[in-house]
């Protein structure tokens, strides 16, 4: 059976996740992979209701949302991807119910019990940045969630949790990339993440050699 590789990219809102992703898929393609860019929440109905329905949901609803959602897209889109060779990189993963759904009060233990049957991503990237530049940028692109408004003060305190998560993932045995963005644009950080998976996918084709 053919295997693809499985990528997530993860951070605040308004750090450049959506861009860097179409700019990496762009990139992984030009080197003759085959790549599917996708998103969570998903465009589904089930994922426009988790994406636009933070107001009425809240919590343990939410969590159960998401994760509904997430188990979903593995089942129609995701793992026949893997099956059929293609390198998958996923906006917003398994990252973002820790640090999200953290913050709106859901236990840490909850969480990873949701995630237990989601599949592991070969290589999860965190970005990271300057808050105030984030919250600016999500301003100016609209913001649909709850848990994008508030100021500096709500953006410091989410990249402080994408590190924490960072840090509990890597815990957990996942293979993470944790990456401030600063002043690099998205086609800078597409290429950073390309690199270091083309790298492991060379990795493993030397290995099965």
């Amino acid at each position: 059976m053919t295997t693809g590789f499985f990528l997530a990219i993860d951070g605040p809102s308004g750090i450049g996740k959506s861009t860097a992703t179409a700019a990496l898929a762009r990139q992984l393609a030009g080197a003759g992979l085959s790549v599917l860019a996708t998103k969570e929440p998903t465009a589904s109905p089930l994922g426009s209701l988790t994406r636009f329905g933070t107001d009425e949901c809240q919590g343990l609803t939410l969590a159960c949302l998401v994760a509904a959602d997430r188990y979903q897209h593995l089942e129609t889109e995701i793992r026949p991807a893997l099956t059929a060779g293609t390198v998958v990189v996923c906006d917003r993963y398994v990252a973002s119910s820790l640090v999200l759904q953290g913050l709106d009060g859901v236990p840490a233990d909850f969480l990873w019990t949701l995630a237990a049957a989601a599949d592991r991503p070969d290589l999860t990237v965190i970005l990271t940045g300057d808050p105030v530049r984030s919250r600016e940028r999500a301003a100016r692109r609209g913001v649909y969630s709850r848990f994008y408004r508030g100021g500096t003060e709500a953006g410091a305190a989410e990249v402080q949790a994408y590190q924490a998560a960072a840090v509990r993932l890597r815990d957990a045995g996942y293979a993470v990339l944790l990456h401030d963005v600063g002043a690099q644009t998205a086609e800078e950080v597409a290429g950073l993440v390309a690199s270091s998976v083309l790298a492991r996918l060379e990795g493993s084709r030397t290995a099965l050699s």
